[in-house]
């Protein structure tokens, strides 16, 4: 599925490209870079992170290099906004691998997007060696097990644990997101107390599951950031927006103490800092999309 105007997708599609290219190599052992493609002005900006064997530590120093220069061979497509594409970012980050980030101007898509995903033509897409991996849970799936041994694991080995994980990332996406959608953007009242409604719902049942899946440790993965840290983690600033945008409290300090808790912890990790967006700027935007929305 995508919203309008801010990319977001919850179906799980793997699409390669039908093109011979260099086999599946896992990644960079050594020290990761995360690359942002600016193409305005052709140029890369590249922010140097910490080892991959301590991949939470504070990012370095920043650099700037012409476009075509040490090219690497994974390349994200999304755009700085839609949660979706910020899970992917996220993953990347927390395994500690080094990539090039492409924003995308939705109203203008590339022919890199549009060659990379032809069927929907949305973000994120995710291009390694050439070949291109669509919708935001294949694509985590897939950088999880090709980079298996680098980074955290993002998946448990546990099989059971595995599908719990699998079921509340889907649950993520079907009873939060797309609510909040509806509370943030319905054309009635009713649709948006609806989407409110069911919002809040979905925001309880998360809290009843980090305190079962946590058991007490600071994430759903346990001591480290999993599955499920990723995929909510590309809501974070929607959800801390949401008071100003629909105002609506979804957290709250008794309602909701372990989410909020969680929240504020994960958005601290640096890996999350140089992806989440500040606040103020995507509420600013959110208004600016709906506003056009309603001209229309």
């Amino acid at each position: 599925m995508a919203l309008p105007g801010l990319a977001f997708s919850n179906s799980q599609v793997v699409m390669l490209a039908a093109c011979t290219g260099p086999p599946v190599t896992a990644g960079r052992p050594s020290r990761a870079r995360f690359m942002y493609s600016l193409t305005s002005v052709n140029r890369k900006l590249i922010v140097s992170s910490s080892s991959i064997n301590n991949p939470y530590t504070a990012a370095g120093g920043m650099q700037q290099v012409a476009a075509g220069e040490d090219e690497h061979e994974l390349k994200l497509l999304g755009t700085w906004r839609g949660p979706f594409a910020m899970r992917v970012r996220l993953a990347l980050n927390f395994k500690g691998l080094s990539y090039e980030y492409q924003e995308e101007d939705l109203a203008n898509k590339s022919d890199l997007l549009l060659a990379s995903n032809p069927v929907n033509k949305k973000v994120p897409v995710l291009i390694h060696n050439g070949m291109p991996i669509c919708e935001s849970l294949a694509i985590l799936e897939y950088i999880d097990e090709v980079y298996h041994g680098i980074g955290p694991s993002l998946l448990p080995a546990d099989p059971y644990q595995r599908a719990r994980a699998r079921f509340w990332a889907i649950y993520i996406d079907d009873k939060l997101v797309a609510p909040w959608w509806k509370m943030f953007v319905g054309k009635t009242d009713k649709e948006k107390d609806e989407g409110t409604m069911q919002t809040l719902a979905a925001v309880d049942m998360l809290e009843g599951a980090l305190r079962e899946c946590s058991k007490g440790k600071p994430f759903f993965g346990g001591d480290n950031v999993g599955y499920v840290d990723v995929v909510l983690g590309g809501m974070v600033a929607w959800m801390q927006g949401t008071e100003a945008l629909c105002g609506v409290e979804l957290l709250h300090t008794t309602k909701t103490p372990l989410l909020l808790a969680w929240m504020e912890r994960f958005g601290e990790m640096e890996p999350a800092k140089v992806v989440l967006p500040k606040v103020d700027r995507l509420v600013e935007f959110a208004k600016m999309k709906r506003a056009q929305r309603a001209l229309i």
